[in-house]
This record gives structure tokens, C-alpha cells and sequence, in this order.
């Protein structure tokens, strides 16, 4: 039966959506700490752009949208995104020491993407989570 399940997920593009692991650039995780020290003590979001490939998902860029940001959340123009554009999650920071999903943050995760970042104070590597869609923590290699 795996081998029925491979070629139906292959044919629906399902296969696609599959990754036992996450590659990130490090001038994206850089570009990641700089905005967020650079927004304090606004919060900051952004869609990760990436694809799958032999199972990895790599993320190599950012994607920024039209939004709003303040002290306690930051949303984006969803509506304005582009087809095609290879958004694969999001990030976001929180002024604070906490990188834990906010509630809103979990409905955020189950509609837009498979893969979300959160940095918190002081911003750096360290203080980055991230999660999948269903909010329960992923780990990430910077290459």
C-alpha cells in the first residue's frame, strides 16, 4: 500500500508538502534579527519563502505585504499575496522574552503555511522557535 500511497500523493502534489527537515540561509535568519531589533518595541511579520525539495524545506528569502504593526501584534495584506510567490510560512517577533505561540498565533500557523518562525528579546539565534502547522516545536539548520 506505501508504495499506491506514494504515486496517488505524487499525482495530487501531496508528496510535495512532506519534509523531515528545514534548511534556512543565514543571510535570512540575519535579515530576521536585524528587522526585529530594528522594529523593538513593535512586533514585525513576514512570509518565509522556500520550496521542498528530496524532503527538505529550504528557506531562502523573505516576503513582505502591506500591514500593521504595534507593541502587541503585527498582521499583513494575506489578500495581496502574489500566485506563485513560494510562501512556505511566517515569522514573526514579540517584544519580550517569550517566543511561545499566542492563540491568535496558532490559528495564524493552521491557515498560512507549514513552517513558522517567532523571535523574542534579545534577538538573536538562540531566541528563535519554530513551529509547524499545528504549532508544536520544529527544528532548523541555518546553512
Amino acid at each position: 500500500m506505501g508504495k499506491l500511497d506514494d504515486i496517488l500523493s505524487h499525482i495530487l502534489g501531496t508528496d510535495k508538502q512532506k519534509f523531515n527537515q528545514v534548511q534556512i540561509d543565514r543571510e535570512v535568519i540575519d535579515e530576521i534579527i536585524q528587522i526585529a531589533r530594528e522594529s523593538y518595541p513593535l512586533e514585525f511579520v513576514a512570509l518565509l519563502q522556500g520550496k521542498i525539495e528530496k524532503n527538505i524545506l529550504h528557506i531562502y528569502a523573505l516576503i513582505f505585504l502591506p500591514g500593521e504593526t504595534s507593541s502587541e501584534g503585527a498582521v499583513m495584506e494575506i489578500l495581496m499575496l502574489p500566485p506563485m510567490s513560494g510562501a512556505i510560512g511566517s515569522v514573526h517577533s514579540h517584544p519580550g522574552l517569550s517566543n511561545t505561540p499566542s492563540q491568535t498565533d496558532y490559528m495564524m500557523f493552521s491557515k498560512n503555511g507549514l513552517f513558522h518562525m517567532i523571535i523574542s528579546e534579545p534577538y538573536d539565534l538562540d531566541s528563535i522557535a519554530s513551529y509547524d502547522t499545528f504549532g508544536e516545536k520544529i527544528d532548523f539548520k541555518v546553512i
